[in-house]
């Protein structure tokens, strides 16, 4: 199986939550609404710590 690449894993992640978000304007009830929207706020915070993880590398020096 080929390797993911973190930008890879970060852009998905982002792809997911927005369609969580798509879907919650769409829901019926307001559980379902609710559960969207927490389920969207949760995948962007992962999103977060992977972006996070990525710019941290590029802080580091860089070895010779």
């Amino acid at each position: 199986m080929a390797e993911v690449s973190d930008i890879a894993v970060y852009q998905k992640l982002i792809e997911i939550a927005d369609d969580l978000d798509d879907m919650a304007v769409k829901g019926a009830t307001l559980v379902g609404n609710a559960a969207l929207t927490t389920a969207a706020r949760t995948v962007r915070g992962m999103a977060g710590a992977v972006y996070q993880h990525i710019m941290s590398d590029h802080d580091q020096p860089m070895d010779s």
